[in-house]
């Protein structure tokens, strides 16, 4: 089992991607066929891609990249991916693996939002209230 690298991260334009080889990893000949890609990128390592950030919130690339390298290998979290559905987007992986760290998060970033402007209204779930 391969653990992540921080500094096999490519985070750009809001996708953020594995770079870093790991046991099992696809190559762009395997995922497109040798007819649809250059043909200098036969037997390349294709990258996996980890979650794409959009809007700003309580889960940023980094509060997600720290708890990904801290609960998963790249294969864990690739066999995850691979899966597929709801269940298996990004956050959700993270979520069901720790509930406590994603509720947490969400409260506390909650708490600062209301902190901020204590009249608007910030309800995520059925579980915040308060």
């Amino acid at each position: 089992m391969t653990n992540f690298n921080k500094k096999d991260f490519n985070y750009q334009g809001g996708y953020l991607e594995y770079k870093g080889s790991y046991e099992g990893q696809p190559t762009y000949d395997e995922v497109y066929g040798t007819d649809k890609i250059h043909s200098s990128r036969i037997g390349m390592p294709f990258e996996l891609f980890i979650a794409r950030f959009k809007y700003s919130g309580p889960f940023t690339k980094s509060v997600f990249v720290k708890q990904l390298i801290k609960n998963f290998t790249v294969e864990e979290y690739a066999a995850k991916r691979a899966e597929g559905g709801f269940e298996n987007s990004p956050l959700n992986i993270l979520k069901l693996n720790d509930e406590k760290w994603y509720y947490d998060t969400m409260f506390a970033w909650s708490a600062k939002q209301r902190a901020k402007d204590p009249k608007k209204e910030y309800v995520f779930c059925a579980y915040d209230h308060g």
